[in-house]
Protein backbone atom coordinates (compact mmCIF):
# COMPACT_ATOMS: atom_id res chain seq x y z
CA UNK A 1 0.00 0.00 0.00
CA UNK A 2 1.09 3.56 -0.50
CA UNK A 3 -0.07 6.28 1.72
CA UNK A 4 -1.82 8.91 -0.31
CA UNK A 5 -0.24 12.06 -0.31
CA UNK A 6 -4.07 13.44 -0.77
CA UNK A 7 -4.83 12.65 3.03
CA UNK A 8 -1.66 14.96 3.84
CA UNK A 9 -0.43 12.94 6.74
CA UNK A 10 2.98 13.27 5.68
CA UNK A 11 3.77 16.49 3.54
CA UNK A 12 7.91 16.37 2.90
CA UNK A 13 7.53 12.67 2.52
CA UNK A 14 6.31 9.79 1.47
CA UNK A 15 5.53 6.58 2.66
CA UNK A 16 5.18 2.98 0.93
CA UNK A 17 4.52 -0.42 2.49
CA UNK A 18 5.28 -3.29 0.69
CA UNK A 19 6.82 -6.57 0.37
CA UNK A 20 7.30 -6.64 3.87
CA UNK A 21 9.21 -3.52 4.20
CA UNK A 22 8.04 0.36 4.82
CA UNK A 23 9.80 2.54 2.05
CA UNK A 24 10.31 6.09 3.07
CA UNK A 25 10.64 8.64 -0.24
CA UNK A 26 12.61 12.12 1.07
CA UNK A 27 9.95 14.08 -1.63
CA UNK A 28 11.01 17.37 -1.80
CA UNK A 29 12.82 17.21 -5.45
CA UNK A 30 12.56 20.43 -6.23
CA UNK A 31 14.37 21.14 -2.94
CA UNK A 32 16.87 18.51 -4.04
CA UNK A 33 15.10 16.51 -0.72
CA UNK A 34 16.63 18.94 1.90
CA UNK A 35 16.21 18.55 5.25
CA UNK A 36 13.67 20.12 7.22
CA UNK A 37 12.26 20.30 10.85
CA UNK A 38 9.39 19.65 9.86
CA UNK A 39 10.23 16.59 7.50
CA UNK A 40 12.72 15.30 10.33
CA UNK A 41 9.19 15.22 12.55
CA UNK A 42 7.67 13.32 9.65
CA UNK A 43 10.39 10.39 9.98
CA UNK A 44 10.40 9.90 13.32
CA UNK A 45 6.55 9.15 13.34
CA UNK A 46 7.13 6.99 10.76
CA UNK A 47 10.26 5.25 13.05
CA UNK A 48 7.43 4.96 15.55
CA UNK A 49 4.97 3.14 13.20
CA UNK A 50 7.94 1.11 12.05
CA UNK A 51 8.18 0.62 15.20
CA UNK A 52 4.72 -1.08 16.48
CA UNK A 53 3.84 -3.32 12.64
CA UNK A 54 5.40 -6.46 13.52
CA UNK A 55 4.83 -7.35 9.39
CA UNK A 56 7.40 -4.27 8.61
CA UNK A 57 10.91 -6.31 8.72
CA UNK A 58 13.43 -3.43 7.42
CA UNK A 59 13.03 0.28 6.91
CA UNK A 60 13.91 1.60 3.15
CA UNK A 61 14.82 5.16 3.11
CA UNK A 62 15.39 7.04 -0.56
CA UNK A 63 14.98 9.86 -2.64
CA UNK A 64 12.47 11.52 -4.88
CA UNK A 65 13.74 11.77 -8.56
CA UNK A 66 17.20 10.82 -9.86
CA UNK A 67 18.97 14.25 -8.96
CA UNK A 68 19.14 13.89 -5.29
CA UNK A 69 18.91 11.31 -2.10
CA UNK A 70 19.42 14.20 -0.01
CA UNK A 71 21.52 17.47 0.07
CA UNK A 72 21.20 17.99 3.57
CA UNK A 73 19.79 20.65 5.64
CA UNK A 74 17.22 23.31 4.23
CA UNK A 75 19.39 26.40 3.49
CA UNK A 76 16.50 28.61 4.69
CA UNK A 77 16.95 26.82 8.13
CA UNK A 78 20.65 27.72 7.47
CA UNK A 79 19.85 31.34 6.96
CA UNK A 80 17.74 32.09 9.52
CA UNK A 81 20.19 30.50 12.16
CA UNK A 82 23.53 32.09 10.98
CA UNK A 83 22.10 35.63 9.95
CA UNK A 84 20.79 36.27 12.90
CA UNK A 85 23.91 34.41 14.78
CA UNK A 86 21.30 32.18 17.09
CA UNK A 87 23.13 29.26 17.52
CA UNK A 88 21.11 28.03 20.50
CA UNK A 89 18.10 27.60 17.81
CA UNK A 90 21.43 25.86 15.36
CA UNK A 91 22.04 23.05 18.15
CA UNK A 92 18.09 22.58 19.17
CA UNK A 93 18.25 21.59 15.31
CA UNK A 94 21.76 19.44 15.34
CA UNK A 95 19.99 18.12 18.55
CA UNK A 96 17.22 17.07 16.66
CA UNK A 97 18.32 15.80 13.53
CA UNK A 98 20.39 13.53 15.76
CA UNK A 99 17.31 12.20 17.74
CA UNK A 100 15.91 11.14 14.61
CA UNK A 101 19.15 9.46 13.54
CA UNK A 102 19.63 7.70 16.95
CA UNK A 103 15.64 6.44 16.09
CA UNK A 104 16.66 4.77 13.31
CA UNK A 105 19.53 2.96 15.16
CA UNK A 106 17.01 1.88 17.71
CA UNK A 107 14.68 0.60 15.53
CA UNK A 108 13.44 -3.25 16.12
CA UNK A 109 14.40 -3.51 12.83
CA UNK A 110 16.83 -3.02 10.01
CA UNK A 111 16.97 0.72 7.84
CA UNK A 112 18.27 0.91 4.20
CA UNK A 113 19.56 3.34 2.62
CA UNK A 114 18.61 3.56 -1.26
CA UNK A 115 20.62 6.11 -2.45
CA UNK A 116 19.78 6.91 -6.07
CA UNK A 117 21.45 10.47 -6.46
CA UNK A 118 23.56 12.86 -4.62
CA UNK A 119 23.71 13.13 -0.98
CA UNK A 120 25.89 15.26 1.26
CA UNK A 121 26.37 17.08 4.50
CA UNK A 122 23.26 15.89 6.36
CA UNK A 123 22.02 13.76 3.97
CA UNK A 124 25.52 11.76 3.78
CA UNK A 125 25.16 11.80 7.57
CA UNK A 126 21.64 10.42 7.40
CA UNK A 127 23.63 7.65 4.85
CA UNK A 128 25.97 6.72 7.90
CA UNK A 129 22.97 5.90 10.09
CA UNK A 130 21.41 3.34 8.37
CA UNK A 131 22.65 -0.12 8.89
CA UNK A 132 22.80 -0.91 5.00
CA UNK A 133 23.56 1.43 1.97
CA UNK A 134 22.90 0.90 -1.69
CA UNK A 135 23.88 3.29 -4.13
CA UNK A 136 23.76 3.94 -7.92
CA UNK A 137 26.85 3.60 -9.29
CA UNK A 138 25.86 7.19 -10.99
CA UNK A 139 24.89 8.79 -7.73
CA UNK A 140 28.03 10.84 -5.63
CA UNK A 141 27.89 11.94 -2.02
CA UNK A 142 30.42 13.05 -0.10
CA UNK A 143 30.15 15.09 3.56
CA UNK A 144 31.41 18.20 1.77
CA UNK A 145 30.92 20.34 4.95
CA UNK A 146 34.99 21.84 5.17
CA UNK A 147 35.19 22.90 1.57
CA UNK A 148 32.56 25.58 3.01
CA UNK A 149 34.45 26.43 6.33
CA UNK A 150 32.29 24.02 8.25
CA UNK A 151 32.32 20.49 9.87
CA UNK A 152 29.95 17.74 10.58
CA UNK A 153 27.43 17.97 13.36
CA UNK A 154 24.97 14.76 12.61
CA UNK A 155 27.46 12.22 13.38
CA UNK A 156 29.81 11.56 10.28
CA UNK A 157 33.09 12.11 12.34
CA UNK A 158 32.19 9.34 14.88
CA UNK A 159 29.92 6.83 12.74
CA UNK A 160 31.67 6.83 9.37
CA UNK A 161 35.09 6.25 10.88
CA UNK A 162 33.82 3.24 12.77
CA UNK A 163 32.12 2.04 8.89
CA UNK A 164 34.97 2.10 7.39
CA UNK A 165 38.21 2.86 9.58
CA UNK A 166 39.76 6.03 11.09
CA UNK A 167 42.27 7.48 8.48
CA UNK A 168 39.64 6.76 5.01
CA UNK A 169 37.17 8.46 7.19
CA UNK A 170 39.20 11.46 8.38
CA UNK A 171 40.38 11.84 4.60
CA UNK A 172 36.78 12.22 3.27
CA UNK A 173 35.44 14.69 5.94
CA UNK A 174 38.73 17.15 5.85
CA UNK A 175 39.01 17.17 2.41
CA UNK A 176 35.22 17.25 1.37
CA UNK A 177 35.21 15.39 -1.98
CA UNK A 178 32.64 13.51 -3.96
CA UNK A 179 32.49 9.80 -4.08
CA UNK A 180 31.61 8.16 -6.37
CA UNK A 181 29.13 5.04 -6.20
CA UNK A 182 31.27 2.33 -7.12
CA UNK A 183 33.96 3.88 -4.56
CA UNK A 184 31.39 4.44 -1.78
CA UNK A 185 31.04 0.77 -2.47
CA UNK A 186 34.51 -0.18 -2.49
CA UNK A 187 35.93 1.44 1.02
CA UNK A 188 32.84 -0.54 2.74
CA UNK A 189 30.30 2.46 3.03
CA UNK A 190 28.14 0.74 0.44
CA UNK A 191 27.22 -3.30 0.18
CA UNK A 192 26.67 -2.58 -2.78
CA UNK A 193 26.61 -0.06 -6.05
CA UNK A 194 24.60 -1.06 -8.97
CA UNK A 195 23.28 1.14 -11.60
CA UNK A 196 20.54 2.79 -11.48
CA UNK A 197 17.93 1.40 -13.14
CA UNK A 198 18.74 -1.57 -10.94
CA UNK A 199 19.14 -0.34 -8.10
CA UNK A 200 15.44 -0.70 -6.44
CA UNK A 201 15.30 -4.44 -7.70
CA UNK A 202 18.38 -5.19 -6.07
CA UNK A 203 16.91 -3.88 -2.48
CA UNK A 204 13.77 -5.59 -3.10
CA UNK A 205 15.45 -8.53 -3.62
CA UNK A 206 17.55 -7.80 -0.15
CA UNK A 207 14.23 -6.72 1.62
CA UNK A 208 12.56 -10.14 0.67
CA UNK A 209 15.51 -12.20 2.46
CA UNK A 210 15.29 -9.83 5.69
CA UNK A 211 11.42 -10.60 5.19
CA UNK A 212 12.02 -14.39 5.35
CA UNK A 213 13.65 -13.88 8.41
CA UNK A 214 11.87 -13.75 12.03
CA UNK A 215 11.01 -9.81 13.10
CA UNK A 216 12.75 -10.78 16.57
CA UNK A 217 15.96 -12.52 15.36
CA UNK A 218 16.89 -9.37 13.35
CA UNK A 219 16.32 -7.14 16.29
CA UNK A 220 18.30 -8.98 18.43
CA UNK A 221 21.31 -9.52 15.84
CA UNK A 222 21.29 -5.50 15.41
CA UNK A 223 20.87 -4.67 18.97
CA UNK A 224 23.93 -6.53 19.81
CA UNK A 225 25.97 -5.44 17.05
CA UNK A 226 24.97 -1.85 17.81
CA UNK A 227 25.31 -2.29 21.78
CA UNK A 228 28.89 -3.83 21.50
CA UNK A 229 30.55 -1.74 18.77
CA UNK A 230 32.39 0.38 21.13
CA UNK A 231 32.96 -2.61 23.87
CA UNK A 232 36.03 -4.36 24.52
CA UNK A 233 35.86 -7.87 23.07
CA UNK A 234 35.23 -9.89 25.70
CA UNK A 235 32.59 -7.55 26.98
CA UNK A 236 30.90 -7.55 23.76
CA UNK A 237 31.06 -11.13 23.59
CA UNK A 238 29.32 -11.52 27.07
CA UNK A 239 26.59 -9.18 25.36
CA UNK A 240 25.82 -11.42 22.98
CA UNK A 241 25.56 -14.16 25.30
CA UNK A 242 23.05 -12.17 27.13
CA UNK A 243 21.40 -11.07 24.23
CA UNK A 244 20.89 -14.89 22.65
CA UNK A 245 19.42 -15.82 26.04
CA UNK A 246 17.04 -13.13 26.38
CA UNK A 247 15.77 -14.14 22.82
CA UNK A 248 15.05 -17.19 23.61
CA UNK A 249 13.42 -16.49 27.05
CA UNK A 250 11.01 -13.87 25.33
CA UNK A 251 10.53 -15.17 22.12
CA UNK A 252 8.64 -18.61 21.05
CA UNK A 253 9.35 -18.66 17.32
CA UNK A 254 13.43 -19.70 18.01
CA UNK A 255 12.53 -22.88 19.91
CA UNK A 256 9.44 -24.01 17.54
CA UNK A 257 11.93 -23.30 14.37
CA UNK A 258 14.30 -25.50 15.64
CA UNK A 259 11.59 -27.89 16.74
CA UNK A 260 10.07 -27.83 13.56
CA UNK A 261 13.14 -28.18 11.19
CA UNK A 262 14.49 -30.96 13.52
CA UNK A 263 10.70 -33.07 12.88
CA UNK A 264 11.11 -32.59 9.09
CA UNK A 265 15.00 -33.29 9.67
CA UNK A 266 14.30 -36.43 10.95
CA UNK A 267 11.42 -37.63 8.71
CA UNK A 268 13.70 -36.82 5.79
CA UNK A 269 15.69 -39.25 7.15
CA UNK A 270 13.04 -41.81 7.48
CA UNK A 271 12.08 -41.88 4.07
CA UNK A 272 15.93 -41.89 3.01
CA UNK A 273 15.98 -45.07 4.82
CA UNK A 274 12.79 -46.44 3.70
CA UNK A 275 13.71 -45.86 0.18
CA UNK A 276 17.21 -47.59 0.53
CA UNK A 277 15.56 -50.79 2.55
CA UNK A 278 12.95 -50.63 -0.23
CA UNK A 279 15.73 -51.02 -2.95
CA UNK A 280 18.00 -53.61 -0.96
CA UNK A 281 15.26 -55.77 -0.50
CA UNK A 282 14.36 -55.59 -4.19
CA UNK A 283 18.14 -56.50 -5.07
CA UNK A 284 17.69 -59.55 -2.80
Amino acid sequence: MTVSSSEREYRMVALEIAGGAAWLTLDRPERLNAMTLEGLGEIRGICERVRRDPAVHALVITGAGDDAFCIGSDLNLLDEAYSTRDFRYFRDYLETINDVFFALEDLPVPTIAMVQGRARAGGFELICACDFVFIAEEATIGDVHTPFGHMPGAGATQRLARKIGYQRAMEIIMTGRWLAGSEVARVGLALEAVPRAELRRTVESFVGDLAGKTRDSLMHVKRAMLRGWDLPLRDAVRLEIQSYVEYLATCLEPVEIYQRNQAERRARKAERERAQAGGAASEG
